[in-house]
Order: C-alpha cells, then sequence, then structure tokens
C-alpha cells in the first residue's frame, strides 16, 4: 500500500467499506442472501439429520451487516431467525440445536448491527476531523502567505536602491500594517485553534447590549467617515446579557469591518429584544452575493473567495464570529436582501 494511502486512512484502525447506496443493489444483495437462506434450509429438510448447511444463514447475517445500511440488514437479520424455527417445527433438528441457532444469529444481528455502527459514527468523526484540519490549515497557509510575501516584497523593493527619508518612512508604514494584519490573523487563528480544542475561556459578566452599541459606533466612526461610508447604529434594546466583553466586541467588530469592505455607502447595525433573545443585525448595501451562490451558513460563506471588497482582511472574520456567538449559546445567521448582505447574531439575555 502507497505511504499516502497509510497514512490518510489511519494506523491501526478497522475501516469499514462503505455500505451499499443504490436501490438496486441493495435490492440485491437482500434477495441474494433471502435465497441464500432458503436454499439452505430447504437443504436441510431434503438431508435429515444434517446440519450441514445450518452456518450458512449465519454467514448471511454477517455478509448482509458489513455491506448494507442498517435497515435492510436487519430484515436479513430477521429472515435469518426464521430457519432454526422452521427446522425445530419439522423435527429436522432438535431443540438445543435449533435454539443455539437462533441465540447466534439473534446476538450477531445485535452486537453486529451496534458495531458496525460505532465504526461507522467513528469513520464519520475522523473524516470530519481530517477534513476540518486538512481546510484549516490550507486556510491558514494561504492567509499567512499573503502579509509574509507583502513584507518581504516591499522589504526587497526598498533596499534595491537608496531613497529619501520620506520614501523610507513609508516602505515602514507599510511594513507595519502588514505586520499588523499578520498579528491579528495569528490571534485569529489562535481563537480558533483554541475553540476547536474546547480550552477558548469566556469571561462571564452582565453587559449591557445598549453599552456594546456605543462602544461599537465610537470605535468604527473615523474608519467608516475616512471610507465615506455612513454608519448608523441603534442602541435601544435596553437588554443585558452575560458574556466576555473582550470577545462579543470583537464579534462586532468582526461584522462591522466586513461589512465596511463591501458597502457601497452605508452600514447599518441595529438591535432589537425578542422575548429571551437578543438580535443583533448587521447590513450592508453592497453589491452582494451572486444569486446562484447563496451560502446558508458562515462556514460556507468563508470558503468563497473572489468577492469584490474595499481592502484586504484576515479572511477568518465571520469563522471568529461564529465562534463566538457559540460559545456565547448564541447564533448566527445569513440573509440575503436584495443588493447588500445581513448578519444576525442571537444572543440570550439575563434581563430586559
Amino acid at each position: 500500500m502507497p505511504e499516502a494511502a497509510r497514512t490518510s486512512r489511519g494506523p491501526g484502525i478497522l475501516s469499514r467499506p462503505r455500505p451499499l447506496r443504490r436501490p438496486i443493489e441493495v435490492v440485491a444483495v437482500v434477495v441474494l442472501c433471502l435465497a441464500v437462506m432458503g436454499a439452505a434450509t430447504a437443504l436441510e429438510v431434503v438431508t435429515p439429520a444434517d446440519d450441514t448447511f445450518g452456518a450458512i444463514p449465519l454467514l448471511c447475517v454477517v455478509a448482509a451487516l458489513w455491506l448494507l445500511p442498517a435497515w435492510p440488514a436487519l430484515l436479513v437479520g430477521v429472515a435469518g431467525l426464521v430457519q432454526p424455527v422452521v427446522l425445530l417445527g419439522t423435527g429436522q433438528w432438535p431443540a438445543l440445536t435449533a435454539d443455539f441457532q437462533f441465540l447466534a444469529v439473534a446476538v450477531v444481528t445485535v452486537t453486529g448491527t451496534l458495531s458496525i455502527n460505532a465504526l461507522v459514527r467513528a469513520a464519520a468523526e475522523r473524516e470530519t476531523l481530517i477534513g476540518s484540519l486538512t481546510r484549516f490549515t490550507a486556510d491558514a497557509a494561504h492567509e499567512l502567505r499573503t502579509p509574509l510575501n507583502a513584507i518581504r516584497s516591499i522589504a526587497d523593493v526598498t533596499l534595491q536602491q537608496s531613497r529619501t527619508p520620506d520614501r523610507y518612512a513609508a516602505s515602514l508604514e507599510q511594513i507595519r500594517d502588514q505586520a499588523i494584519r499578520l498579528a491579528a490573523l495569528t490571534e485569529g487563528l489562535l481563537l480558533l485553534a483554541r475553540r476547536d480544542a474546547g480550552a477558548l475561556y469566556v469571561r462571564r459578566e452582565a453587559l449591557s447590549v445598549d453599552d456594546l452599541m456605543e462602544a461599537l459606533y465610537d470605535r468604527w466612526r473615523g474608519a467608516a467617515e475616512r471610507a465615506r461610508i455612513t454608519l448608523d447604529v441603534t442602541r435601544e434594546t435596553g437588554a443585558d446579557l452575560s458574556g466576555d466583553p473582550v470577545l462579543l466586541g470583537r464579534l462586532f467588530d468582526n461584522l462591522v469591518d466586513n461589512a465596511l469592505r463591501h458597502a457601497t455607502h452605508k452600514v447599518a447595525v441595529s438591535s432589537r429584544l425578542d422575548g429571551d433573545v437578543c438580535s443583533v443585525i448587521v447590513e450592508d448595501d453592497g453589491g452582494g452575493l451572486p444569486e446562484g451562490w447563496r451560502p446558508a451558513t458562515i462556514d460556507q460563506l468563508g470558503t468563497h473567495r473572489g468577492l469584490p471588497t474595499r481592502s484586504e482582511g484576515t479572511g477568518l472574520g465571520l469563522s471568529i464570529v461564529a465562534a463566538i456567538a457559540a460559545e456565547h449559546g448564541g447564533t448566527v445567521a445569513l440573509e440575503h436582501p436584495v443588493g447588500g448582505l445581513r448578519i444576525v447574531v442571537r444572543l440570550p439575555v439575563t434581563s430586559s
């Protein structure tokens, strides 16, 4: 076996072949198993005092459990219980042999189903984990490469020839900006890694949603003015929640940053109280998403590249939003109005 194949499968883990899914294949295997068990039972009837074919139904049950989905395999298992009953009723088998065969088929059906389902779940979890790690590594490598290449390119160009102090200062400012972006990217990767490892610490304290919105407006008012985007933040819910002010601030910062980079003229941030849930809505009036590509989740949106933006981001902002919201017991939803994108964060509140 090639080394790559051994690595992808994982050492020492039993892998079940993918069960048959096409209806015609499932029906064919079920019919074959039933026919073989019927033939074995008939042969037992015509060959008195000979239990040679007694193990065939048991082998059919094992094959069905290994090859078929759960319900067709259980059907074959139930059919396998018919043989000992028939042979006991016709006097071909003694009671002890019939009872043993009946119990053997029943035990194999039950334990086999449980064991194979456990294998399937373990394999699915492993595939999911490997896929997540692969995507995370690829995204991290892609995002880290961009600011590092920018820093190297700026430094190479600056060193090629002598420059005025102002030109040197401009180059250093560009390097500083890329270093800031690299630091933000690294912090985002660490946050997601801690979340995946279950080690993300969330400090809980009483927070006012209106105060969070007020602070959000103060932080982003200048950036919106420089980008010539109108930033409208409404803050009149009167709701309180329990959460980490730093993480929640980062959640809303990432949403506003994403909206400013896609907006044409305006970004609107609003909050409303719906029973025990506070909804914070961040909406921009940008071009929105293509008609044929309207993702339903943040993860799907984060995997799409090539959308027009005003400036470069780290590429992890919305993934961090989803992670922080989940740690606070909340959810993030995407909505697609005519033009632009609306992101709704729902967080449980403590009082109103």
